[in-house]
């Protein structure tokens, strides 16, 4: 893995990458959110049905301002990143973006590719403009909030119940000057 690691790009997410996407996504959050998120929900999660809404999503985020990245390998994709303008209704789109998704497969994690992946996404959104990044976190979600606080993010006091599964769970809202 570490030699794969090497040598990996971050490259613009295209339709035809959904199904990459959302086995990334699926695998990450069966081993991120074990015992935050009841193992049944988690056992229920789908690659094709969250594939179908990858591809949606890449096909339309243009008209939103979403825009998705990779971590590519070469022979593997070893995560992705997603952001566009904040979907917040206390904050102006025009001035404010958010880090929707970011997701390693678990075998990257703690090598500094969330970092690269973020920075990605943080400079695209400084180039969009936008004077701050916001990003919600699972309020249990100690790793994820972490590696948030290391990258200069804090705790804006904005809370909220995100549905997660058959239930739903508290969410925090994370925010950065850019």
């Amino acid at each position: 893995m570490s030699e794969r690691i090497t040598r990996a790009v971050i490259r613009r997410a295209q339709p035809g990458d959904a199904a990459t996407i959302a086995r990334v996504e699926v695998d990450s959050w069966r081993a991120a959110y074990l015992g935050l998120v009841p193992a049944s929900d988690l056992n229920a999660l789908s690659t094709q049905v969250r594939e179908a809404s990858w591809r949606r999503i890449l096909t339309h985020g243009a008209a939103t301002g979403s825009r998705a990245w990779l971590l590519d390998a070469g022979d593997a994709v070893l995560g992705f990143a997603s952001a566009g303008p904040t979907r917040d209704e206390d904050d102006d789109p025009t001035e404010v973006g958010e880090l929707y998704t970011i997701y390693l497969l678990p075998a990257a994690w703690g090598r500094g590719l969330g970092a690269a992946l973020l920075d990605t996404a943080q400079a695209d959104l400084a180039r969009r403009r936008h004077r701050a990044m916001t990003i919600w976190v699972l309020e249990g979600n100690t790793r994820a909030r972490r590696f948030y606080e290391l990258a200069g993010f804090g705790r804006d006091g904005a809370r909220r119940r995100a549905r997660v599964g058959a239930g739903t769970l508290p969410e925090i809202r994370y925010r950065r000057a850019l």
